[in-house]
């Protein structure tokens, strides 16, 4: 269950309470109300919106004419944007350790490519990065990969959507 709130407080008496102002109040009584006598886990992090639909497929739509613009493929034109992009995490990892992390990582989708950037002096751990693809961007990661892919359809003469239409799209990324 994922909930959003923007205030909090905390109360003593006998322990401490963390208390939301949850802005989705079913959900959070339905919880209550089913509660079995468990530990739970909650995890906080800051909310943030993730791309729409739109978005993503008006992603494609592009990378699609890019590619038939340069003779490439849109998979290949996407890896190198998703490189650009650069939302990646370094992992050391032990070398004989370091093809089974990147086959792994890598299937979880198109986006998701990994590379090796350093080696110890003794050659026994590798630094790789991993990049995560765009299905786990959030709003303004997802409006710098569309942004860049439509400068380079401009770059190429290639007809992309009026920038009013754009900064609704924008604006729908955020409310999505």
């Amino acid at each position: 269950m994922t909930l959003t709130f923007t205030e909090a407080r905390i109360q003593m008496d006998s322990g401490v309470w963390l208390c939301l102002k949850v802005n989705e109040p079913a959900p959070a009584r339905t919880f209550i109300l089913d509660k079995q006598n468990r530990i739970y886990d909650c995890e906080i992090k800051e909310h943030r919106e993730k791309r729409s639909l739109d978005a993503n497929a008006y992603c494609w739509v592009l990378l699609d004419k890019l590619a038939d613009a340069i003779r490439s493929t849109k998979e290949e034109i996407y890896l190198q944007k998703v490189r650009e992009i650069g939302i990646f995490r370094d992992f050391i990892l032990e070398a004989a350790a370091v093809k089974t992390f990147r086959t792994v990582w890598e299937r979880q989708g198109t986006g998701w490519p990994t590379e090796i950037v350093d080696y110890s002096r003794s050659g026994d751990r590798q630094v790789v990065r991993a990049y995560y693809g765009s299905s786990q961007y959030n709003t303004k990661q997802m409006s710098r990969l569309i942004d860049s892919i439509v400068q380079d359809c401009k770059d190429l003469g290639i007809e992309t959507l009026p920038p009013e239409k754009l900064a609704a799209m924008k604006e729908e990324w955020g409310r999505a």
